[in-house]
């Protein structure tokens, strides 16, 4: 299970900037990470619904539209509030990684469904 250092946990606190509750911090954190709503619920140990709802928040706080543009503003966030000597900037291309991860695993399972749906359109 992952834990939070104290690198972390002045990433989080950073996210106050963004005029995000500390519990939504946390979430962008794991957002950034490339976690999935569920990956967070247990790392944090709430429930996926209550995280799906902290995620509607972040998106709507930050005015994007999806997960990777909230991951993009929190790594950009961390970049301008980190200075240069504590950069992780490994660490954070591999936040990046797993976000791009993440969202092509959700799209190939869409092509998936839709190649699965062909055969019954056709007939």
């Amino acid at each position: 299970m992952d834990f939070v250092t104290e690198y972390d946990q002045r990433t989080v606190k950073a996210f106050a900037s963004l005029k995000l509750t500390p519990r939504e911090g946390e979430v962008l954190f794991w957002i950034s990470q490339g976690k999935s709503n569920h990956d967070i619920s247990v790392i944090l140990g709430a429930k996926t619904g209550t995280i799906c709802k902290h995620v509607g928040h972040i998106l709507s706080k930050l005015n994007v539209e999806n997960r990777t543009s909230a991951a993009v503003v929190a790594l950009e966030t961390c970049r301008s509030v980190t200075p240069r000597s504590e950069s992780k900037s490994a660490r954070a291309w591999a936040g990046v990684a797993g976000v791009i991860a993440t969202q092509l695993g959700e799209f190939w399972s869409g092509v998936c469904e839709i190649c699965d749906a062909l055969p019954d359109l056709i007939a």
